[in-house]
């Protein structure tokens, strides 16, 4: 039992997971029947659990999201390096899926029907595997600008999908629509929140590929608190330096 428990906890960080086997896996880590080695997982199904209870509308203003931060706490998960770079490897394949689209299906001109299941499918993620949901955040490259409703899921889509390679498809969408202030500010509150190193670290890239220099702060706050992971606190102490550098040249 325990060994096609792992087998799925190792097919769902890849984002290949079933809805029928994550419901599975939800049940199996909500048990009282969960061995030692795995309750690091358990912690973070418990977690996601928890923080979907909390999940606003999309009608709701991102800058709830903030209430958040003063009650995330930093998760410390086993085989991290090969979590991310599962993570890392399966966004760069959503991502390369959302520019196909777009270059094959063109522009889009008004909402179709693939926005609306688009916008149905992330609403809905208890109802969804996590590979439907990154489909459903692939069709979001049709857009040829920014729609409110649509950055709104996005955002909580980013923020609160129980399934880290969801989040980060969806921290990658928004880096299309990096002119939005409501997407600039989305993403300096979500590094408030995320306690995923993998998502820490894509939207430290993103937020200094943007030149925010707002987010040098928060990045500072990462690199000093040594309950991080020691490549996020790298990762955010060159983005805090790279941001300072871009504020000096700005200056002169």
């Amino acid at each position: 039992m325990n060994l096609d428990i792992e087998q799925l906890i190792e097919k769902y960080y890849e984002g290949e997971t079933t809805l029928e086997e994550e419901q599975e896996l939800r049940a199996f880590f909500l048990s009282e029947n969960v061995p030692a080695h795995l309750e690091n997982e358990a912690k973070q199904f418990r977690y996601f659990g928890q923080t979907r209870k909390e999940q606003p509308s999309a009608g709701v203003s991102y800058r709830t999201v903030t209430q958040l931060s003063k009650r995330s706490k930093v998760r410390s998960l086993n085989s991290w390096g090969l979590r991310i770079a599962a993570s890392l490897t399966l966004l760069v394949v959503g991502f390369g899926a959302g520019i196909w689209y777009t270059q094959h299906e063109g522009g889009l001109s008004e909402e179709n029907s693939h926005v609306a299941e688009m916008k149905k499918t992330l609403q809905a993620p208890e109802q969804t595997s996590a590979s439907e949901r990154i489909l459903a955040v692939n069709q979001s490259y049709e857009l040829a600008q920014g729609d409110e409703e649509i950055t709104q899921i996005l955002l909580n889509t980013m923020n609160f999908d129980e399934n880290v390679n969801v989040r980060l498809a969806a921290c990658q969408a928004l880096q299309r629509f990096e002119n939005e202030q409501i997407v600039r500010d989305g993403l300096i509150q979500s590094l408030k929140i995320q306690t995923d190193p993998s998502v820490q670290l894509a939207l430290i890239e993103a937020l200094v590929l943007m030149k925010e220099k707002r987010a040098a702060s928060e990045m500072l706050r990462l690199a000093q608190n040594q309950k991080v992971l020691e490549i996020v606190r790298l990762k955010a102490e060159e983005g805090v330096f790279h941001l300072k550098q871009e504020k000096q040249t700005n200056n002169t």
